[in-house]
């Protein structure tokens, strides 16, 4: 795998890849789970996990879901509920933030599914009162993302950035331990492939973030059967939405 992986993605053979990320499984889970390698090492040994379709089949083995069809399923179900949800939390610092974030949505073209679902996913850290900061970030340099922390989404943009809500970007960077892992051409998407890349690697959520990771967790994803103890204002906020 590794020796199909210097060749140029058109040249792989992606059957026989998935073929043997299929018969080598156990082994990499047990190394991952067990010895928690470096991201670096990760890459070197296992570069298939760092592949958009693999790292979602390797999340299909894990919990067998299709994560972006349940995500993106899920999420644009609770998308209206959310944002009516934020319109009624308009008090405190956060729900000031709310408030730019839902003018800023104001601004979008309603028929981009794109922008609702990037306003809805901002908005949850405000609404659950946890700093996004030093995991949502943006930048105007390519060169600043392999610079941001343990775990982050780097937006690269031209200009301003309404609210801090990236609905207009060249690409997102996937960064893990100071290095950039994935690009996405959407936020969203980016999202998706970190939460699978945390899986996948048997990473720990950010602490600052722990809500919104276990939201779409238990809530979106439904990856508890039922057996997670939500925090009382996650529980308070699924119960809202259901």
């Amino acid at each position: 795998m590794v020796e199909q992986f210097k060749k140029a993605s058109a040249e792989r053979d992606m059957i026989l890849i998935h073929q043997n990320m299929q018969r080598t499984f156990a082994l990499r889970r047990e190394e991952i789970v067990s010895s928690a390698p470096p991201i670096g090492e990760l890459k070197a040994r296992w570069p298939a996990l760092f592949c958009e379709a693999q790292l979602y089949s390797e999340f299909h083995r894990i919990t067998n879901h299709n994560l972006p069809f349940a995500f993106f399923a899920a999420l644009d179900n609770y998308t209206p509920k959310l944002l009516k949800l934020y319109k009624k939390r308009k008090t405190g610092i956060f729900g000031e933030k709310i408030e730019q974030l839902l003018l800023a949505y104001e601004e979008q073209d309603k028929n981009n599914i794109g922008a609702a679902r990037t306003a809805a996913l901002a908005g949850l850290p405000l609404y659950l009162k946890e700093d996004s900061s030093e995991v949502f970030k943006t930048c105007k340099e390519e060169s600043e993302a392999d610079q941001e922390g343990p775990v982050a989404l780097v937006a690269v943009v031209n200009g301003e950035v309404p609210a801090g809500i990236p609905f207009e970007i060249n690409h997102v960077s996937v960064v893990l331990e100071g290095q950039v892992v994935m690009y996405h051409r959407s936020w969203t998407d980016s999202l998706v492939g970190l939460f699978g890349l945390m899986y996948a690697l048997h990473l720990s959520y950010p602490e600052k973030l722990s809500g919104f990771f276990e939201f779409i967790q238990v809530v979106l994803l439904k990856l508890d059967d039922g057996r997670k103890q939500l925090k009382p204002k996650l529980q308070a906020l699924r119960n809202e939405l259901e």
